[in-house]
């Protein structure tokens, strides 16, 4: 006997509770294969594609996009081959829409009824004698004296009949003024992932005392080897970030200040270095993780970094793949910035932010000459390292790029 099979909101991470239905990707009565992809679900770092638990039809969908649903929740079945779908409960006659008015409510087209049946009257002009001071509002004076109204003439809408500014406005044939605040296009509705990363940025710059540090790298000899490999075909070309990252795994094994997180216990050290890389996606920002990136070789965290990127363009990333960090590096060259400072994203202590490399006018001995250059600014969190720490762990971090030993 065929059997249909759930569809339940997947737990995508060790810690998650819920989950957003972003969208279907198949419509209730679809034909769906096992592995194909079913739905998009949210959680609070990243949208990941669901993949169809078996092949069949899908039936009795209940969750809409949008909703936020419990791990383990079903949401919808696939109906096997041969099963016919579920009778849909027909509502009998004049069912529909027959949810009680509010008290007061009419049918006169949404419109509420009064207790007569008529409508109510605008408020009555109040007979005001010479001389007597007209209740208004400042701005409604303020407009009135501008455009030359007469005060007593005009009918008050506010309360006891004082006259308020959209009164004014209205007598000179205006729109209502402004009062000075921007015009709001549209509101935009939080994402999970959105939410999440402004709650830990907001608690990251509250909690961790963050620093600063730059320093400058000339990376020709970088360029250089990157043209050799172009140059010969190579099918995977490290990119940039590649390097950085190669440079950045042996430099946290010199420094493991820097590979640590601050607890009430203590300062943890991790015996692992997993570099997350920042990848900017259209509803926020990730930061996939390689692990072991100090046991990997260039070409191995060239391979790794491009899969991890690829996966989370095409929004095939699971939790796994970016929890566990205990660095990262968040690379903005490629939209042309020059330098910027990071947020430590906890639990981590500390982030490298990398700005483009560029053609710079620079000393060399005695002459200037141009050459490859660029900026790294690293955020550190105070309780853990200091100054000193983090100029020196910059200072391996250039030396390992402008000397690569490939």
């Amino acid at each position: 006997m065929n059997m249909a099979t759930e569809v339940i909101m997947p737990a995508l991470g060790m810690a998650q509770e819920k989950g957003t239905l972003v969208n279907w990707l198949k419509a209730e009565g679809d034909s769906v294969k096992k592995g194909e992809p079913l739905m998009e679900v949210e959680t609070d770092k990243a949208t990941v594609e669901v993949e169809a638990p078996a092949s069949g039809i899908l039936a009795s969908v209940t969750a809409s996009a949008g909703d936020e649903i419990p791990v383990g929740q079903k949401i919808a079945v696939i109906l096997a081959s041969g099963e016919a779908l579920p009778a849909r409960r027909e509502a009998p006659p004049g069912a529909l829409h027959q949810h009680p008015l509010p008290q007061g409510e009419g049918t006169g087209e949404g419109r509420p009824a009064t207790s007569t049946g008529t409508p109510p009257t605008e408020p009555a002009a109040q007979t005001r004698h010479v001389g007597e001071r007209v209740p208004a509002s400042p701005a409604a004076r303020r407009i009135a004296k501008e455009k030359g109204l007469d005060l007593a003439s005009l009918k008050g809408s506010g309360p006891q009949g004082s006259i308020i500014a959209e009164d004014a406005v209205r007598a000179t044939g205006q729109k209502k003024p402004s009062d000075g605040a921007p015009k709001i296009k549209e509101t935009l509705q939080l994402t999970a992932m959105r939410r999440i990363v402004g709650e830990r940025m907001t608690k990251s710059k509250q909690s961790a005392p963050h620093f600063y540090v730059s320093i400058d790298v000339d990376m020709t000899e970088v360029s250089r080897k990157r043209t050799e490999w172009k140059d010969r075909g190579e099918k995977l070309i490290p990119s940039i970030n590649d390097f950085i990252l190669c440079a950045s795994a042996p430099a946290l094994r010199d420094f493991p200040s820097l590979n640590a997180a601050f607890t009430e216990r203590g300062i943890q050290i991790f015996s692992d270095i997993n570099i997350g890389m920042a990848v900017a996606l259209e509803e926020g920002l990730v930061a996939p993780v390689i692990r072991n990136a100090d046991r990997l070789s260039l070409e191995q965290l060239a391979a790794a970094s491009r899969d991890l990127a690829e996966k989370a363009q095409k929004k095939k990333l699971f939790p796994l793949d970016y929890e566990g960090g205990t660095f990262t590096v968040s690379n903005l060259g490629m939209f042309g910035v020059d330098n910027f400072i990071a947020i430590i994203n906890p639990p981590q202590c500390a982030i490298l932010a990398v700005g483009q490399v560029a053609p710079r006018v620079v000393p060399d001995g005695d002459r200037i000459a141009v050459r490859s250059m660029m900026t790294m600014t690293l955020s550190a969190d105070h309780r853990i390292a200091d100054g000193v720490i983090a100029a020196r762990f910059l200072q391996e971090v250039k030396k390992l790029l402008e000397k690569p030993t490939l």
